[in-house]
C-alpha cells in the first residue's frame, strides 16, 4: 500500500511540472525559423536593426563557418547585419541562432528580444 501514494505523488509532481512548463512558455518570445539553401562559396546576409539603441547578438554560434558574425559599420549603412559564409569545401547542414534586441530608450535595457534560428543547407 505504501507504493500507491508514492506513485500518486510522482504522477502529481510530473503533471505539475508540465503545467509550470506550459505557463512559463506562454510569455516567451517566439522563434522565427529561416531555412537557407546556400552554395559553399556564397555569403548569406540578414539585416536586422539600425537604431542607435537597437542591436543583435549571436546566441548559439554556427559550427562550420569561415564567417559567422554580426557586422555593423559603414558598409552595412550602420544596420546590424548577420553574415554567414560556410567553411571552405563544407557540404552539409549548419545552424546559428541570433537575438535581435529592440525597445531600449538608451537608459534601459532592451524590452523586446526577437529570436531568429537559421538552418543552412550547404551544397556544391
Amino acid at each position: 500500500m505504501a507504493s500507491q501514494p508514492t506513485g500518486k505523488v510522482v504522477a502529481s509532481a510530473f503533471l505539475l511540472s508540465i503545467v509550470v512548463h506550459l505557463q512559463g512558455c506562454g510569455g516567451s518570445n517566439p522563434v522565427e525559423t529561416i531555412n537557407v539553401s546556400l552554395k559553399n562559396t556564397e555569403v548569406y546576409q540578414y539585416p536586422t536593426v539600425g537604431g542607435d539603441e537597437e542591436g543583435a547578438r549571436i546566441s548559439i554560434q554556427a559550427k562550420h563557418y569561415s564567417t559567422s558574425e554580426i557586422r555593423r559599420n559603414a558598409e552595412t549603412n550602420w544596420v546590424a547585419v548577420y553574415i554567414y559564409q560556410p567553411a571552405a569545401g563544407f557540404v552539409g547542414s549548419d545552424s546559428v541562432d541570433i537575438e535581435v534586441l529592440t525597445g531600449s530608450d538608451g537608459a534601459s535595457l532592451p524590452t523586446n528580444v526577437k529570436k531568429v534560428a537559421f538552418h543552412f543547407d550547404i551544397h556544391d
